[in-house]
């Protein structure tokens, strides 16, 4: 699990009132809340590479999680305006420079996905760069605002729940993949290295894991960490 702040809140009276509003939202989570009395929201980001620093998102999906349950209706996808693009990088997300011109603009979107974000945890696989280039992008356009969500990552929870599995040499180099933890579970992908597509895919993995956790006893958010 990753922390990227401390706990305790105290309102910046500077900020922008929806970013208050987020703070006092997602601050005051309970780790000892009951799973199923918690929202999660399961995201991808696809870039234009993975220099947090230089490269810019290009697009995004969210989709919420809620009881055990995917919630379609609440989902998002949405393509990020961007100046700087890296061509070299197309043959992986499959975005051009002009598909990007119908996205919207930066700045904007960090609103939306704040808003969206805003008292809930985040599900991600590999999910610590996601993280590092929303922040950067919230530092470039809003100064120094930065995600205050706790987070949970898919691939560290599979090295949680399978540690057995580690022992071994096949494993020990890093995380598996979202690809490797599909194959492992018998899930076929839809539109790999998209967003939308990674991110329904990391919320049936994320599922399968809550599951498995629950059928030991009651589940508490804490348990996920």
């Amino acid at each position: 699990m990753f922390r990227f702040f401390k706990k305790k809140y105290e309102p910046d009276p500077d900020a922008p009132d929806w970013w208050q509003e987020y703070e006092r939202e997602t601050m005051g989570l309970d780790l000892k809340a009951r799973v199923d009395q918690v929202k999660f929201s399961v995201l991808d980001v696809e870039s234009t590479g993975l220099d947090v620093e230089r490269d810019r998102i290009l697009s995004f999906a969210m989709i919420p999680v809620l009881q055990e349950e995917m919630i379609p209706a609440g989902s998002f996808e949405c393509l990020v305006q961007q100046e700087y693009f890296d061509e070299e990088t197309v043959p992986i997300h499959e975005l051009r420079r002009e598909d990007i011109k119908e996205g919207i603009p930066e700045k904007e979107f960090l609103k939306i996905i704040v808003s969206l974000l805003k008292g809930t945890v985040i599900v991600g696989h590999h999910i610590g760069f996601d993280i590092a280039i929303i922040n950067m992008a919230l530092k470039r356009n809003f100064g120094n605002l930065q995600l205050r969500n706790e987070v949970i990552d898919t691939g560290h929870l599979y090295q949680k729940l399978y540690a057995s599995r580690f022992l071994y040499p096949k494993y020990q180099k890093q995380v598996p993949t979202l690809d490797e933890l599909a194959a492992d579970f018998g899930l076929e992908f839809q539109d790999r290295h998209s967003a939308m597509g990674d991110t329904i895919m990391t919320g049936l993995v994320f599922l399968k894991f809550v599951r498995r956790l629950k059928g030991s006893g009651r589940l508490l958010l804490k348990d996920l960490m």
